[in-house]
């Protein structure tokens, strides 16, 4: 089958490529999907699981893209409630081969049935959770868009959510000390908000940024400063992903609503922060 792949971490967007991939292989609980639609945010491109697998270790080629819908190809050893030939929708794992490809493995769990009056293009462009969480992992703050929205565009309000109780008297905490996010939320206007708040920040620049700056020369002013090593914290946010999809509701997404979907999604966190005290 062929698959877009990238093997080059520093490559962008440009290290993308169709690459002849294996069929996958359909393990416990899982089906094969054959794709009709799928979804891809560039930000994908500085994720760990995109690279490498729940050990560490480098899986590349890899297949980036999470959200799919297409219909059902095969089903793998003690696969139910789904069926052959069945229309679906869902998320694929973020540790394995992603929905950029012909056909795709997804555990049966993420996945949910297609119904009959919604076409595979609008099924894959899901709703978009954008989430701020503490040093631990715990979420703070979530905000849902359209997923055709541009992440920057919500990253300011995301911010403005953030209410952090205090010990004793007075308000709330509502500035982060620091901010970390991926290169889907740089921009010019983020950045200059950040700084009038006070808020120091690691946001890597995208290459076309990085592009229109150098050629503006003198007047493209100097790069953002950015430290590696701070940025790997930002995997923080990706477990806390990880354990919200726990709820299979808040994965497949079922909620016909934004307000009954919001409500899954604060439900779902108030547990997480549940169980971490």
């Amino acid at each position: 089958m062929q698959a877009i792949t990238v093997r080059d971490r520093d490559a962008g967007l440009a290290g993308m490529s169709v690459t002849d991939m294996p069929y996958p292989h359909a393990a416990e609980n899982d089906v094969i999907v054959r794709v009709h639609a799928a979804g891809f945010t560039p930000g994908e491109l500085d994720w760990p699981g995109t690279w490498t697998d729940r050990a560490g270790r480098d899986r590349t080629p890899s297949v980036p893209g999470h959200e799919l819908s297409g219909v059902v190809a095969e089903l793998g050893y003690g696969t139910t409630g789904l069926s052959v030939g069945q229309r679906v929708f869902g998320l694929a794992d973020w540790t394995r081969n992603g929905t950029l490809a012909q056909y795709a493995a997804v555990e049966a769990r993420n996945l949910a049935p297609l119904p009959a009056d919604i076409d595979h293009t609008l099924a894959a462009v899901t709703t978009k959770v954008h989430l701020a969480c503490d040093g631990q992992g715990r979420p703070l703050a979530f905000l849902l868009s359209p997923g055709q929205r541009h992440d920057s565009v919500s990253a300011r309000s995301l911010l403005e959510r953030i209410r952090v109780p205090r010990l004793g008297l007075g308000r709330p905490r509502c500035r982060p000390d620091h901010v970390i996010a991926d290169k889907a939320y740089s921009s010019r206007r983020f950045r200059a908000y950040l700084r009038r708040r006070g808020i120091a920040h690691t946001i890597p620049e995208k290459q076309d940024q990085q592009r229109h700056r150098h050629n503006r020369g003198r007047r493209g002013g100097r790069p953002p400063r950015f430290d590696r090593e701070t940025y790997r914290r930002r995997n923080t946010v990706e477990r806390c992903f990880n354990q919200l999809k726990g709820f299979r509701g808040l994965a497949t997404r079922y909620d016909k609503t934004a307000t009954s979907y919001e409500t899954a999604v604060t439900l779902a966190s108030f547990l997480l922060w549940a169980r971490s005290v």
